[in-house]
């Protein structure tokens, strides 16, 4: 199995990030952004509601942070170029040096079936070099589903190696936040309870509240 996140070093229980963080991992948040009472018939509120909910968590997660990749991902049945990340360059970020992390099999015998081969998930990933560049690239990613343009399409992982610190926005509905130590997400939890997405609240604040 291709370990796309060999190249660096950390504690991470995976080889690559789940789309699904939530889900799959154990000391979780999950955030509402977009939130059901601003409709997509107004975007713009909308997606002003998402990007300041998002960089709030991000700025207060990431705040003793000095190291912070962005990886990106998309699912296809080759490589693609790195045109589709391009946009990064409306952040001061230098698309065309994003490094390529591997692809991994996705093994969907569905798929194949289907297509006649397989579907991979493509990694790139590259180091932020200002901290404003944090806000920029949520902007580029949440305004996506929205219409809004320049926009990401691709999932992103802002990542703290060293703390072991994952923040991954899926869309302008939500944003889920990972780490290895539950502790380490307990003062998140309790500074931004009241944005915790309903459907999850339940059993985050069991797990966080107690």
């Amino acid at each position: 199995m291709t370990n796309i996140l060999a190249p660096f070093d950390h504690a991470f229980p995976c080889t690559e990030f789940p789309h699904a963080l939530f889900y799959e991992w154990e000391h979780t948040l999950r955030f509402e952004l977009g939130g059901e009472d601003v409709p997509t018939a107004r975007p713009l509120k909308r997606f002003n509601q998402a990007l300041h909910r998002a960089s709030a968590v991000a700025e207060a997660l990431f705040k003793d942070t000095d190291t912070l990749w962005l990886l990106t991902s998309f699912y296809g049945t080759k490589r693609r170029t790195k045109k589709h990340l391009k946009p990064l360059k409306h952040c001061g970020l230098p698309w065309k040096t994003c490094t390529h992390l591997g692809g991994v099999a996705q093994n969907d015998p569905d798929f194949i079936a289907d297509c006649g081969s397989d579907q991979y998930r493509f990694w790139d990933a590259i180091q932020l070099t200002e901290r404003s560049q944090l806000h920029e690239v949520l902007w580029l990613v949440l305004g996506a589903e929205l219409g809004i343009r320049p926009n990401l399409r691709t999932d992103a992982y802002f990542v703290d190696f060293k703390q072991n610190l994952v923040l991954h926005p899926y869309d302008d509905r939500g944003m889920d936040v990972a780490a290895v130590s539950k502790e380490t997400l307990r003062p998140l939890y309790q500074s931004f309870e009241a944005w915790i997405l309903e459907w999850n609240r339940p059993e985050i604040q069991a797990y966080f509240g107690a």
